[in-house]
């Protein structure tokens, strides 16, 4: 959200005929661009974390001690990581550009005075080139779609499926030793661990989708080189954490 909490400022002042405020330049951009992709990915691998941990908990019963010894420097080190990486790289590559929008996280730079002019030339009255970025345009597809597409859901999906069913085999084992009736009278009526799980899994599932789904949907027409529609532009400036 810090990303976008800048009044259209941190806009070059290229496009100040059409964005409001827009005053500027395109290091200010990058600024802006680099805040919001760190948050992003960041955000997305954190949610994994969240669900690893509960899954080291659940299902190999690994202690507080062994959990933060062990297994913490990774759930914070891994998303800051993979931000820090795709960030640095995509600023290397130039990918950190103005959307046309007033953010600054296009993977090219083709705003409406770009029209009739070839990549990498300058029109005149105007400081950034047309088409910045298009040479590591790819690699953002790639590692925007592979992170929100594909590696975020997946794990978090699995690690909750795996969560359910190592509780469920835990009160069958109960279950099967008599131990069920304790089981049920320490808890609400089909409120037992793996009814628990569920509901938080859903209820998790939701919040995700929530956060996430807008912007996911929006990288898809990124990738397909389509504009966002502006509902997809509302929710996601609306929802995104």
């Amino acid at each position: 959200s810090l990303g976008f909490a800048h009044f259209n400022f941190t806009a070059p002042s290229d496009v100040s005929y059409y964005v409001w405020n827009a005053s500027g330049n395109q290091v200010t951009c990058s600024v802006q661009g680099f805040t919001f992709f760190m948050g992003m990915f960041s955000g997305l691998f954190y949610s994994c974390s969240l669900n690893l941990y509960s899954l080291a908990v659940v299902k190999y019963n690994k202690s507080d001690g062994y959990i933060h010894n062990k297994v913490e420097p990774f759930l914070h080190g891994v998303p800051i990581a993979f931000a820090l990486i795709v960030n640095i790289t995509l600023l290397a590559k130039q990918n950190l550009n103005d959307t046309g929008g007033r953010n600054c996280y296009a993977p090219i730079y083709r705003p409406p005075h770009w029209i009739g002019y070839e990549d990498g030339q300058t029109r005149d009255g105007f400081n950034i080139p047309c088409g910045r970025g298009h040479d590591g345009a790819v690699l953002f597809y790639y590692v925007n779609g592979l992170g929100t597409l594909f590696i975020a859901p997946l794990v978090i999906g699995f690690s909750l499926w795996m969560i359910r069913r190592s509780v469920l085999n835990q009160e069958n084992n109960m279950a099967s030793y008599g131990a069920n009736n304790f089981t049920a009278s320490a808890q609400q009526p089909d409120r037992s661990n793996s009814r628990v799980v569920l509901h938080r899994a859903i209820v998790y599932s939701v919040s995700y989708f929530l956060a996430w789904g807008s912007f996911t949907i929006g990288a898809c027409f990124t990738v397909a080189n389509l504009e966002w529609p502006i509902a997809v532009k509302y929710l996601a400036n609306t929802f995104v954490p």
